[in-house]
C-alpha cells in the first residue's frame, strides 16, 4: 500500500525552466535561429556553476556579440565539460520566414515537451518581447499544449545568466551557420558530448 508521501511525490508536478534566445530578425526572415535552455530543480546549482565558468572564461556577463572571441572560445570550451547541461540545450534553425513569435514558441514547445514527460508545469523567461507578443507567444504554447505556469519576459537579459547561455546557443549555431571555423569545429564534437542538441 502506497503511503501518503509516496502518493504526493509520485503526483507532484515537476517543475521546468525554460530559457529563451533568438538571433537572424535582421536577416528579414533569410536565418532565424532559436536557442532554448531546459533546467529542473537544480538550476540554482547550475546558476552557480555557470557564474564560475562565464568569469574564468572572461565573457563575464556580456552576451555573444558583446565579447571577444577568446572569451567565447573559452566559454563555450567549458560548458562542454559540464555535464550538468547534458540534454538541456536546444536550437533550432528556420528559413524563409518572418513568422518569429509563432517559431520562437514552436521551437520552445519542442524543446519543453521533449524534456517534461506529462506531470510537469513550465516556467518560461524569454528575452526582450513586448507585452503584446508575450501574449501571443503564451497563446501559441497553450495551443501547443505546453503545460505553463507562468510565462515572464527577461527586460535585461544580461543581468541573467541563463538568457546568456540561451544567447550563446544562438550565437554559437548563428556563427556555425555563417561558416565560421571554429564554430563549425564546435559543432561536430556536440554530437559526442550530447550538449547542444537540434530540434
Amino acid at each position: 500500500m502506497i503511503s501518503v508521501l509516496g502518493w504526493i511525490m509520485q503526483n507532484r508536478k515537476r517543475k521546468i525552466y525554460a530559457y529563451i534566445d533568438e538571433s537572424g530578425q535582421d536577416t528579414k526572415g533569410q536565418i532565424f535561429i532559436v536557442g532554448v535552455l531546459i533546467l529542473g530543480e537544480d538550476k540554482d546549482f547550475v546558476l552557480f556553476e555557470l557564474s564560475k565558468i562565464e568569469a574564468k572564461s572572461g565573457k563575464k556577463n556580456l552576451k555573444w556579440n558583446k565579447s571577444r572571441h577568446e572569451a567565447r572560445k573559452k566559454y563555450i570550451e567549458s560548458l562542454l565539460n559540464f555535464n550538468s547541461l547534458q540534454g538541456r540545450m536546444f536550437f533550432e534553425f528556420f528559413s524563409d520566414s518572418d513568422k518569429y513569435i509563432e517559431l520562437t514558441s514552436y521551437a520552445t514547445a519542442k524543446a519543453i515537451l521533449k524534456n517534461s514527460g506529462t506531470n510537469y508545469q513550465a516556467t518560461v523567461y524569454i528575452d526582450g518581447f513586448k507585452r503584446k507578443e508575450l501574449e501571443i507567444f503564451k497563446r501559441e504554447l497553450r495551443d501547443l499544449r505546453v503545460k505553463i505556469r507562468k510565462i515572464r519576459t527577461v527586460k535585461k537579459d544580461e543581468n541573467n545568466g541563463f538568457i546568456r547561455l540561451a544567447d550563446a546557443i544562438c550565437g554559437l549555431a548563428r556563427d556555425a551557420e555563417e561558416d565560421n571555423s571554429w564554430a563549425k569545429d564546435i559543432f561536430r564534437k556536440l554530437p559526442k558530448k550530447k550538449m547542444m542538441v537540434e530540434l
